[in-house]
């Protein structure tokens, strides 16, 4: 499989009450919080199956207030390991903070972001709809269709320990390039200790060109360290 497609796949990586699947953020923490996500990656296409791993990492990295509504600076790196070598893509994206949090659209409501693949210079995108800013359309989702709660489960996670987690599952819907569409099963586990909330993402997902299965697979993602002192990567981007 190309590279660019494996990168267009993932440029698509205890709560009290009702959860839901939300993308990758439930919670807003302090500004500085981080959290690294171990990665796993299951593509098959044309009966071929190529698998990838590397890291997700969600940083709360500045605090601005833009039309008199407090903002947060959020960036995602993204690293994809590929053959003894590593890919990076970062994004870093202004949204509200009110709308960071379960059962909000953080996505709908982007007011800057930017994006840097691999060696090139970051440049500014204006949308969701960019074909470089899939994966932060999935990330930044709002909530999905038939959520379901899941009983709490004892998970020994490398960052938390052993902890009590709930869960939430539920299908998402996102528009790719090209006219074609991803559609995602999702199961996350969750916990108020965990920075941005969620601990696990166990993801199936298709991507359908013209109504039909052009390929499909898994998306695994694993809490596996916490900071809070973090600092942008594309401090001059703002």
């Amino acid at each position: 499989m190309p590279r660019s497609l494996i990168v267009v796949l993932l440029s698509l990586t205890g709560f009290s009450g009702a959860a839901r699947a939300d993308g990758l953020i439930y919670r807003l923490p302090a500004d500085g919080a981080q959290g690294r996500f171990e990665m796993e990656v299951d593509v098959t296409v044309g009966g071929q199956q190529v698998s990838t791993k590397g890291s997700v990492t969600i940083s709360s990295v500045g605090q601005t207030t833009v039309d008199n509504e407090k903002c947060r600076w959020i960036e995602f790196k993204m690293i994809f390991k590929e053959d003894d070598q590593e890919r990076l893509n970062l994004a870093k994206v202004l949204i509200p903070e009110k709308h960071l949090e379960k059962g909000k659209s953080p996505g709908e409501n982007l007011i800057r972001a930017w994006v840097k693949e691999g060696d090139m210079p970051a440049t500014e995108v204006k949308d969701l709809k960019d074909p470089r800013m899939i994966a932060i359309a999935v990330f930044l989702a709002g909530a999905a269709k038939n959520p379901t709660d899941l009983d709490k489960t004892e998970i020994d996670n490398t960052a938390l320990g052993k902890i009590s987690s709930a869960g939430a599952t539920g299908d998402l819907e996102v528009e790719g390039p090209g006219g074609t569409q991803i559609v995602i099963n999702m199961e996350n586990r969750l916990h108020e200790k965990a920075p941005f909330g969620l601990v696990t993402a166990n993801w199936k997902f298709e991507l359908k060109a013209n109504g039909q299965t052009a390929l499909n697979g898994t998306f695994k993602l694993k809490l596996a360290d916490i900071n809070t002192t973090a600092l942008s990567e594309l401090p001059d981007k703002n």
